[in-house]
């Protein structure tokens, strides 16, 4: 049995939307400066063919699957713990983003994502008089 809390953050309400039938879902870090904000996703298993993501209107989502090993033909199977898995997860960003730079990248089982904030979104020091 799975029990999730939702914990409030400065960038927005956490969604978590795994498909049907599928109890994975990545851990995942969120880290902010100034320029952007990061999401690390662990994806261990999982091809950069196999993976998804998208950002449409104030949503981030990545989803994929992590396939079985393949065995041989006929085998005895004497325990099998190896499954297909589906999985997506969605992060809502409060901040705007350029979208024109967002980046994904994959490496030793952690999806990297890259949300550059749009200008209007960046601190802005504003001199008193």
């Amino acid at each position: 049995m799975f029990i999730r809390v939702a914990v409030p953050s400065p960038l927005g309400d956490l969604i978590d939307t795994p498909l049907a039938g599928s109890p994975v879902i990545p851990a995942v870090d969120v880290l902010e400066n100034e320029q952007e904000t990061v999401v690390i996703a662990e994806t261990p298993g999982v091809s950069k063919e196999d993976i998804s993501v998208t950002f449409e209107g104030d949503v981030l989502t990545f989803s994929g699957e992590r396939k079985a090993a393949q065995v041989p033909d006929n085998p005895r199977m004497l325990m099998q713990e190896h499954h297909d898995r589906s999985f997506s997860r969605s992060l809502r960003i409060l901040h705007d983003v350029e979208r024109s730079t967002i980046s994904a990248s994959l490496e030793n089982g952690l999806l990297r994502i890259v949300l550059p904030k749009a200008e209007a979104a960046k601190p802005r020091v504003i001199e008193v008089r």
